[in-house]
């Protein structure tokens, strides 16, 4: 039996559970008894329906999925704050990690163990869109974390992921949740899990190819598709993960498209289907798979019937990106010039005229110079805001935080203090 998910992982396919909230749908859970009059807070039946939650995992532990999520997908302290529940951030997660071990437990023999996945969902604000900020999202997942990785989880599963920042902000506070527990990657892996619009990028607009880039560098047991779209829609980007991404590929997409069906949102593609599809991608490579919204206990166990006898395809031959990033998108480092061109113009000790518009506080017109940097060229652009008698940490945030909304090119911050580099970043 493998000791550990990772060591699974890389001689198993790994199949995750379907939707939590599809299933609860059909529970009879009552407004006011059991969600406390909190609408869309599932996670408050830990407390009030520990049983069903329970109940829940042991369906798809018996549908022959060998992994779970635990209720905690708005578990972080941002989220339940909106619900009067933030000081019990840490309750939560802990208990929802030991009801969905309990289960676990229940299905795990000698031949096939059983993981527990700790659930980290985007939550509801944003950083790149100006709806919170590094440290206050930080302080919210670093306290889930703790009471998942306190719960014994044996991965931390960050999903459903649309604002490159805030994947960043998870995986920080997971690190540090993790160093403060005396424990590593190697002990609890991290997963991350991307939301691909039908746009093709991030809802605030990243591609595939700047999420590559930016998380090139975290030590990620797995990157992945979840949510969204169905499997059909998520071909071309699964392609793209698979051609360019040489760790564990993850695809975990919705039962199709949703449509409104009488007032209620249903989801059209039926478990042979579904299964037929996501087993597709597990031939070119995929090593996790699952189900999300509108996948059901049924959806799990057609696609554990159709992956059973199936192992991870080597994708020893796909190299990692060798590039920069932006919000949006990536510029590599070979270009066909041979050279990387990186702008300098925005830069107070290199520019009068920065200089001169960063004193006046000039913020549109610092900007400015940075776009037209872009359409003359430059692959990247250099900042450096270092101006005696000026708050460096202050002006590189007040600055980066304008450029990265408008200007489609990676940033190579430039300071001799590294708190004014923290603050860029």
């Amino acid at each position: 039996m493998a000791a550990t998910i990772a060591e699974y992982v890389k001689n198993n396919i790994l199949l995750i559970d379907g939707a939590m909230g599809t299933t609860l749908q059909s529970c009879g859970c009552d407004l006011h008894r059991d969600y406390l009059d909190k609408e869309n807070c599932s996670e408050v039946l830990l407390k009030t329906r520990p049983q069903t939650i329970r109940e829940i995992h042991e369906l798809f532990f018996d549908a022959g999925a060998p992994a779970v999520e635990t209720n905690t997908f708005g578990a972080n302290r941002l989220v339940l704050s909106e619900f009067d529940l933030a000081e019990e951030t840490y309750d939560l997660n802990l208990l929802a990690v030991r009801l969905a071990r309990e289960a676990a437990d229940k299905f795990a023999t000698s031949e096939q163990p059983r993981f527990v996945l700790g659930s980290m969902g985007p939550g509801t604000k944003l950083i790149s869109l100006g709806q919170t900020n590094w440290d206050e999202m930080h302080d919210s997942y670093l306290l889930q974390a703790r009471g998942l990785i306190d719960g014994g989880c044996d991965a931390l599963l960050i999903e459903t992921c649309q604002d490159l920042l805030q994947v960043k902000c998870a995986l920080s506070a997971a690190l540090d949740a993790l160093h403060n527990a005396g424990k590593t990657p190697d002990d609890i892996p991290l997963m991350v899990s991307v939301t691909v619009e039908t746009t093709g990028t991030l809802l605030v607009g990243s591609d595939l190819g700047a999420v590559m880039a930016a998380l090139s560098g975290y030590p990620l047991m797995s990157l992945g598709l979840n949510c969204a779209t169905g499997p059909e829609e998520m071909t071309e980007h699964v392609h793209r993960l698979l051609n360019h991404w040489p760790g564990t590929v993850s695809v975990v997409p919705n039962a199709g498209l949703p449509t409104l069906v009488d007032g209620q949102t249903v989801y059209p593609l039926a478990p042979d289907r579904f299964a037929e599809l996501v087993g597709e991608f597990v031939d070119l490579g995929a090593g996790i798979v699952g189900g999300c919204c509108g996948t059901t206990a049924e959806h799990i166990r057609k696609l554990a019937e159709t992956i059973r006898d199936k192992k991870p395809v080597s994708r020893s031959h796909v190299q990692p990106p060798r590039a920069v990033s932006s919000l949006y998108s990536a510029v590599e480092l070979k270009q066909d010039t041979s050279i990387l061109l990186i702008g300098e113009r925005t830069n107070a000790n290199g520019s009068r005229k920065f200089k001169r518009l960063l004193n006046k506080e000039d913020w549109d017109g610092l900007v400015s110079i940075a776009r037209q940097q872009v359409k003359e060229g430059s692959h990247a652009i250099d900042v450096c805001v270092d101006f005696v008698g000026r708050d460096g940490v202050k002006d590189m945030t007040e600055l980066v935080s304008r450029i990265v909304r408008q200007v489609d090119c990676p940033l190579m911050l430039d300071s001799t203090d590294p708190a004014v580099i923290e603050a860029g970043l």
